[in-house]
């Protein structure tokens, strides 16, 4: 391969990478910022919707404060692997080699287990409401992964 033609490629290389990384970049910053949106309109809902109790608010708190710990550093993970992906991709020349391979399942096994954590805490939730409420609650759920208000 001549001088031009390596150049040429290593520029298009450098271009594609960071591209990918502008995408992975965004795709973080706005999924942390519709999650916020959704989480405040969730706590919003839950009080408007359930008619959440005294009581249960106080019984609620301590899992909803954990909750937000475990949200908020499975985040963390998530952001660490987008970063993982981007570098894996720009130090790659194929969509399908090792590393991007790699970091992509991370990423989206990170992802998993941050759905998992919210299964998880919504199911946690319904015990301390009343059957009324939890059905609510899971209805509430059903719908938001249905249209697409999950994330």
């Amino acid at each position: 391969m001549n001088r031009g033609r390596m150049l040429a490629w290593s520029l298009s290389t450098v271009i594609v990478a960071a591209i990918a990384a502008l995408f992975v970049g965004r795709w973080t910053c706005r999924e942390t910022s519709s999650a916020t949106d959704s989480e405040a309109g969730f706590h919003q809902w839950l009080h408007e919707n359930l008619e959440i109790t005294s009581a249960q608010e106080e019984a609620l708190l301590p899992q909803e404060l954990a909750f937000e710990s475990q949200r908020r550093d499975q985040r963390e993970v998530i952001q660490q692997a987008g970063s993982e992906l981007a570098q894996a991709i720009r130090s790659s020349d194929d969509a399908d080699a090792p590393e991007v391979r790699a970091a992509l399942r991370k990423l989206t096994d990170a992802q998993g287990e941050l759905q998992r954590l919210t299964l998880s805490h919504f199911f946690a939730m319904k015990e301390n409401l009343s059957p009324e409420q939890g059905e609510k609650l899971l209805l509430w759920t059903h719908d938001s992964i249905v249209n697409g208000h999950h994330r």
